[in-house]
């Protein structure tokens, strides 16, 4: 499998300001893990006949959807309401820069997905370490959602190996986490994920 690492760190001081927007960031929170939960279930639907990757999304599907249920609770339990989704500035402009063609999009659509879950993987732990002195409990709950979530960035990586040659992957990666790299030192902090 190929091992990578994102080409930029998340400006300091986000964890903080999440802390400080934090009944917002639930809010965001839960929504993307609702969307990265139907995102691999288009995988199962759009590729029907790519038996591995089919079993692959399915199982991040469901885990998706189980951290979905675990931060609506915490969004009902401080008596919040989950609201409408807004679209994600991050995750459109990394769309915008997908591939043409059919194998250039799948292709692009596991990348991607890849390091996606590594940027919020990034950020639970920021979240984590943010909430370590006000909220240990939930500190520790965005610590073990972090390893949980590391999984699925190796997960896409390796389905994208296992249906492109691993050459061009690594190219197109290197491509797509230097795009990835400007977009998030380009945006600004905003109380969600991404």
């Amino acid at each position: 499998m190929i091992g990578y690492k994102l080409r930029a760190t998340t400006r300091e001081g986000w964890g903080e300001y999440i802390v400080e927007n934090l009944n917002l960031f639930l809010i965001d929170h839960a929504a993307c893990e609702r969307k990265a939960s139907s995102s691999a279930m288009h995988f199962v639907v759009k590729y029907p006949d790519k038996i591995e990757l089919v079993d692959r999304m399915i199982t991040i599907a469901r885990e998706e959807l189980e951290h979905f249920q675990q931060v609506v609770g915490l969004i009902r339990d401080r008596g919040l309401e989950f609201s409408k989704d807004t679209k994600d500035p991050y995750v459109g402009r990394l769309m915008k820069h997908m591939s043409d063609g059919i194998d250039g999009r799948f292709m692009d659509r596991l990348i991607l997905g890849s390091i996606i879950e590594f940027r919020g993987c990034e950020r639970f732990v920021l979240v984590s370490k943010a909430l370590a002195q006000s909220d240990p409990e939930l500190s520790e709950y965005y610590k073990v959602l972090a390893a949980e979530e590391s999984k699925h960035r190796g997960d896409f990586i390796e389905m994208a190996c296992l249906y492109f040659d691993e050459a061009k992957v690594k190219k197109r990666l290197d491509e797509l986490l230097d795009i990835e790299a400007e977009i998030i030192n380009d945006l600004p902090n905003r109380p969600a994920l991404h």
